[in-house]
């Protein structure tokens, strides 16, 4: 006979499963309640392998969000073969980035930013592994923005290739084909050319070269040409210590004999002030100067007389001077 189930096991199995789901419902979709998200759509020419949700959105290196889904067509002409990659920004992760108040989600800001050059690339986190995330940055020199959607669903961020990806872009238009043959013409022509040297007489050449050199390092007369400069360059030496000795002597006796002539000139410069002075118009000196050669002058008178007398009388100086005869 079979057991009759409990209903208070039941409930209680129930009442527990519930509990389990709405705490799992809670920490899955926790992220989305209590950090809000502003969705936002890409469009990247090229492909997306490397690139899953859940991969980072960074800007500048920063990551301000995730990767939410990825599309093959969205929202676009029928002709735009374009990849649509749809992202989320964390408004609270990236308020907590900045000291300023973003406004993440205004289209104004967007519209203004993307005119400053914000661009979306893919970035690969690392190139073994070759997984890609949502590379944001501000270009500066950007080309004009492109955009995709048919009508205004999200807001679109234009994307730029990636440098990786302009370096694939430039190796795939290579045609390997004329580079080849013309690497092989160039490696037909050295190839030539090797074939034309004629080796065995370079290499004699070179020997002989190499020997003669070691002749001459080995000289007798180069060890004694060296010996010679050597002791040249020591008598050089001395005759320049030599020099040294002797010059700061005369150096000084030329400076003794300078300041004592520059003093002597002193002296001769306030001598020659006095003597202005005394000569001067205004000088006190002057009219008995002017006197005393005025007497000078009569006295020189007076001895050109004497010697005039003399010289027509010379016993003049014995008898005297004659008087006139009376009549």
């Amino acid at each position: 006979m079979s057991k009759k189930a409990n209903p208070t096991v039941i409930g209680l199995f129930f009442t527990i499963g519930l509990a389990l789901g709405i705490t799992g419902l809670l920490v899955f979709s926790s992220r989305s309640l209590f950090h809000p998200q502003h969705k936002t759509i890409l469009y990247f020419n090229a492909s997306l392998k490397g690139l899953n949700p859940g991969a980072p959105v960074k800007f500048r290196g920063v990551t301000v969000g995730s990767v939410v889904d990825i599309l093959i067509r969205h929202n676009q002409a029928p002709d735009d073969f374009s990849m649509p990659v749809v992202i989320a920004i964390d408004k609270k992760l990236a308020q907590t980035k900045s000291d300023e108040q973003l406004r993440i989600g205004d289209k104004s800001s967007l519209d203004r930013v993307i005119r400053q050059g914000l661009r979306a690339r893919l970035d690969s986190e690392s190139l073994v592994t070759g997984v890609l995330y949502v590379a944001l940055d501000i270009i500066p020199d950007a080309p004009p923005p492109t955009f995709h959607q048919l009508t205004p669903e999200y807001q679109e961020i234009p994307t730029v290739s990636s440098d990786l990806q302009q370096l694939m872009n430039g190796l795939a238009h290579l045609n390997l084909q004329d580079l080849s043959e013309q690497l092989g013409g160039i490696l037909a022509h050295v190839d030539l050319i090797l074939n034309q040297l004629d080796v065995p007489a370079i290499n004699a050449g070179l020997t002989n070269f190499l020997g003669s050199a070691n002749q001459v390092v080995t000289s007798p007369d180069l060890t004694n040409s060296l010996a010679s400069l050597r002791k040249i360059l020591d008598q050089a030496r001395l005759l320049v210590q030599h020099v040294d000795g002797s010059v700061d002597p005369v150096v000084k006796s030329a400076t003794n004999t300078l300041n004592e002539a520059q003093k002597t000139l002193a002296d001769l410069r306030v001598g020659l002030q006095d003597i202005s002075d005394l000569v001067g118009p205004d000088s006190s000196l002057r009219p008995s100067l002017a006197q005393a050669l005025e007497e000078l002058g009569s006295a020189s008178l007076s001895v050109a007389d004497l010697a005039e007398l003399l010289k027509r009388n010379p016993n003049a100086l014995l008898v005297g001077k004659k008087s006139k005869e009376l009549p």
